[in-house]
Order: C-alpha cells, then structure tokens, then sequence
C-alpha cells in the first residue's frame, strides 16, 4: 500500500500527563478530574474520558508547569511528568487512514500515553524521551507536502505578550457566561465498540481495516498496559470484527475560538449533561475540538441541554 497523504506533523514539549483510574461513579465525592483541574483554573489540551464497561478513567494531558498543584492528591493515580504532543494532520476521516496508522503503530511497537482524533488532527501523546523515533516513523510513513513547516514551531514571545495584551480575547484565560462555538453536530445511528489489543493484534486489526473506505467519526486509545493497547472507535455500520464491547450510539461534536487553549470547557460540557442526568459513555477533546460519544436516543436532549452553557451560531 501507497504511504498515506497528510498535511503535516506538529510537536509541541513540556507536558504532563495526569490519570485517573477506577472512577466510582456513585461515590459523590469523588471529583473527576476534569472538575478538579477547572477549579484551578488548569487547562486540559488533550483529554479522554470513559464510563464504557468496567474500565472508567479520566486521562488529561497539562502543561509541566501546573503539575504540582495536583501532584499529591490521592484520587490521582498516576503521572507523567515529561510528555509531549504529537499531532498529525490527515485529508480525510476514512478507515484507510486509521487503518494504515493502527498498522504502524503496531509493527513498531509504538508505546503512547493517548491517541484522540478532532475535527482536524489526530494527537498522540508519547513519551518526551520518545518524540524524536516517533515522529522519525511518522514522517517516514506518511507522505508529506513539499512545503511543510518545521515539526516544532519557535514560539515568538514578544510578539504573543504584545497581542495579547492588545487583543484580551486571545488570551487563553478569558471566561464567558456562555461559551461561544461555531455550532454544535449530532450524528446519529452509529455503532461505538472497544477493543483491547497487543501490538501485534493491533497491527493485525490496522492491515484489515485499511482497505475499507469507511468514514469513522471518532477515535480515541490508550496503553492499558505496557504492552496492551485500549481502543475505542465510532463508525457508522458495525464492524464485523470481535470488540470487547459494542453498542448503538450518538455523537455531539463541537469546537470554538481558543477551545485549546482555554480552561473549564470540557468540564462545563460533561457538568451540563450531569445536572440533566444524561450518560455519557466516552467524551474526547484535543485542540479546538471536543466530542462526546452518547447511548442511543439521548443525542438530541442532550445537544439541547448544552445550549444552557454554549452558543451556537
């Protein structure tokens, strides 16, 4: 098979990766993670967030410098402390692309924090020690245009200070009674599985998907273990291939200005549909972007509750 076309490849360092496991749903006091780091004022630039069968768990990437404000408490069970983005920018949501990525993954044995899918990127969160071998397989894979830009982009500091002090809306600290979007999606009838995978299982599941010309809608994975790969997939027709759970589901998709950069956004989404006492089974967020993966049936109740905490055009 052909390498993949992409639009480029991004790095961006010095992260943290924080992770709550084994999130007592029915125990009021304990405060996800996404709750306790909007109290702080702590943004979140790539998140996932699962209730999906037995394994529930909030896994947040921050940047290093807001580590030690959480660093000792107890309902976070794990760190760590140097890790970095890594987002690549693909043409299309098709299972081609997934597939061929899947494969890649698992032939190199590619260890990562986090993978999630966004309107526009793919983000892997990996090891900062990693970044170099990953993104050296990724650009070797992938086929790249001609004019792309440097992996990692030098921040202009003057010149950041400068605007933001000129223009307060571009500061990422600026909170809004209702929160601006550029609308709010609902995909019905889809089909929400999830799969645990070793390497070479995941390759296997990469090299069989990746001939079809599916759109999937969403993705999201994570290491469960040092050699086991979680991963959770959003497709419109069912699979065909044994998951470890499958069932029928919506998905509300949103993004809006600075959504990557702000504080609070994700938490006040999964709080509205808490208060309304509607499940969510998988909620995902990675640059401007934030989906969140519904039983079937509640999509549009819950699309309308969110219009209490956002504003569509």
């Amino acid at each position: 098979m052909e390498n993949v076309k992409i639009n480029g490849i991004r790095l961006n360092k010095n992260y943290a990766q924080v992770i709550q496991k084994d999130i007592d749903r029915q125990n009021k006091s304990c405060i996800p993670l996404y709750q306790t780091l909007s109290s702080k004022g702590i943004n979140m630039v790539s998140m996932i967030s699962n209730t999906m069968g037995n394994q529930s768990f909030v896994s947040g990437t921050i940047t290093l410098k807001h580590l030690s404000q959480i660093a000792h408490q107890d309902e976070f069970r794990a760190y760590h402390p140097t890790v970095c983005t890594i987002s690549i920018y693909p043409h299309h949501y098709r299972l081609q692309l997934l597939g061929f990525l899947l494969s890649l993954l698992g032939d190199h044995k590619l260890s990562f924090q986090n993978l999630i899918s966004s309107n526009a990127m793919l983000t892997f969160v990996v090891d900062q020690t990693d970044c170099a071998a990953v993104i050296n397989i990724l650009s070797k894979n992938f086929d790249l245009p001609e004019s792309h830009a440097p992996f990692e982009q030098e921040e202009n500091v003057e010149l950041t200070q400068f605007l933001k002090k000129k223009y307060p809306e571009t500061r990422a600290t600026y909170v809004e009674e209702r929160i601006k979007t550029y609308g709010i999606a609902l995909e019905s009838d889809l089909n929400f599985c999830s799969y645990l995978f070793s390497f070479n299982q995941l390759a296997e599941y990469g090299q069989k998907i990746q001939f079809r010309e599916d759109k999937f809608f969403h993705m999201s994975a994570y290491m469960a273990t040092p050699g086991q790969a979680h991963l959770f997939l959003l497709t419109k027709k069912a699979m065909g291939l044994p998951a470890c759970q499958t069932c029928a589901a919506e998905l509300l998709n949103f993004y809006g200005p600075h959504f990557g950069d702000r504080h609070s956004i994700i938490s006040r989404a999964l709080n509205c549909l808490s208060e309304k006492s509607i499940p969510v089974l998988h909620a995902a967020c990675t640059g401007a972007s934030i989906g969140i993966i519904l039983p079937e049936g509640t999509g549009k109740d819950a699309k309308m509750a969110l219009r209490d905490v956002f504003e569509t055009p």
